[in-house]
This record gives C-alpha cells, structure tokens and sequence, in this order.
C-alpha cells in the first residue's frame, strides 16, 4: 500500500488456511483450534489492511517477506495474539458456537470449561517455548558442533539434550521435531523468542477489554475498538512498538496480565 496527497493504493491480504473442509454435502465444522488459529491469522490480517502507513515500508510485514521494513519483530505477533483472546471469552464462544442441527450454541458448562482449560500445562507449554527459542539463539550464533553445559553438539542433539534441559521431559528417542519447525528457517531466525514479548504485550492490551467483561459490559465495545485499531493497527511501524502501547494504555506497560494468566503472580 502507499499513500499521496491525491491517491491512496489500498493493501491486500489473504488468509490461506489449512482448516476442516465440508464433506459431503454438509458444512465445515471446525475444530476450536482452529477458530484460534483463525483469529490469529485474522489479526494478521487486520493489521495488514488497517494500515495508515504513506509507504509500505512503514507498513505492517510478515518476516517471511523478502524485503526489509514493518514493525518490530518483537511486536508482530501483537495483534494476531491479542486478537485470540476474544476466542476463549464465554461471551464470544456462546456467539461463534452452532450446533449444525439446530444451531444453539454451547452449553454453558461446556463454553465454562473450555474457558478455563486455556491454561491447562502452560507450565510446560512454555518451558518448552524457551528451550525453543534459546535453541533457535543458538544455532543462529554460528556454525556447529554447537557448546551446550561444556559438550558438544550437533543440531539434532543440541535440540533434544534443550528440550529435556528446559522441560525436564525427554523428547521422543531418535526424534527431531525441529526438522518441521518452519520459523526456523523462515524469517523468524534468531527471532523466535519475539512471540513471548508479543504475548506478554497482547495480555497487556487485552486486560483493557476484560476490565469491560468485569464490570458486566461486553468486551465488543466499538470505541475501545476504534482506539485499538487508531493506536495499534494503522500506525504499524511509522510508530514505535513501545510508544503505540503508551498510546492505547495510557501507562507504561505492564506485564502483569501475563503472568496472572500463567499463574506466576
């Protein structure tokens, strides 16, 4: 996208997605994983079109792209994981949710525990992150054999001697799960350990719709929304990561949401 005085090329963005096709007939019947998934691509794409950006430099970027520009790399993830939140409120799933026969929606008791469950072995969700991201700093320092503890290591080792390290749990013997982790290799390298800021800066944001939530109200509220695409969507990187989260906070940010949600405070 670009922007002049007198024309304005409008962005574009597409969504490919390997989601439940219908069968047969019968509508696509999607797992909830995949409506998370949805939404988070979805932010991607918000922040694509969103853009109020003069040149697309300064526009939103994936890090697969193979041209410099877009926001920081510790901020790409902002909106995609901010978006997510809203698919876990038992507000949102008793509007997304239908029954294919006769469209209610989820029992309550379903939508409480599905809401509840987000969490569940975050402990190890995100130890395994870190080893993750450590291991992805560290085959991106220089050539092997890579120095873990004092020993030697190839790329295939070195990752599953982090996972047990970090995790305490043994990857699967003569396994190499980094082999189909495409952020490895495609933009995200030396990067991964972006999506835990990202996160932590999306919990922030999002602490803002469930102060709504808390006080009865819906967490779809058309202003703060209006505010959260003007200070966070159409600036992309002609502002600031830092500065855009002051706008929409009105304070420093915090990372206090986050580790409440994981139970570290």
């Amino acid at each position: 996208s670009y922007k002049t005085e007198k024309e304005r090329m409008l962005p574009a963005c597409v969504n490919i997605g390997n989601l439940t096709p219908s069968r047969e007939g019968s509508p696509s019947l999607l797992l909830f994983r995949e409506v998370e998934t949805f939404f988070h691509e979805f932010g991607h794409a918000c922040h694509c079109v969103l853009t109020n950006s003069r040149h697309s430099l300064h526009s939103w970027a994936w890090s697969a792209v193979p041209w410099p520009g877009g926001v920081e790399q510790d901020f790409l993830e902002v909106p995609s994981m901010m978006l997510e939140n809203f698919v876990w409120c038992p507000e949102i799933l008793r509007r997304l949710s239908k029954h294919v026969s006769d469209g209610s929606c989820l029992p309550e008791s379903t939508i409480g525990a599905l809401s509840k469950s987000r969490f569940l072995m975050t402990g190890y969700g995100k130890s395994k992150y870190l080893a993750m991201a450590l291991y992805d700093l560290k085959v991106h320092s220089g050539p092997g054999p890579y120095v873990f503890e004092g020993k030697e290591y190839d790329a295939v080792s070195l990752y599953n001697v982090m996972i047990e390290k970090y995790t305490g749990i043994a990857p699967m013997p003569e396994s190499f799960a980094a082999a189909s982790w495409f952020h490895l290799l495609m933009g995200y390298d030396a990067g991964y350990y972006g999506y835990i800021y990202s996160e932590t800066f999306a919990a922030d944001l999002f602490s803002k719709f469930s102060e709504l939530s808390r006080d009865n109200k819906s967490v779809i509220d058309a202003h703060l929304g209006k505010k959260y695409r003007d200070t966070i969507l159409s600036p992309c990187a002609t502002v600031d990561g830092d500065v855009m989260l002051l706008d929409f906070l009105g304070r420093e940010p915090s990372k206090d949401a986050f580790l409440s949600r994981v139970s570290m405070t």
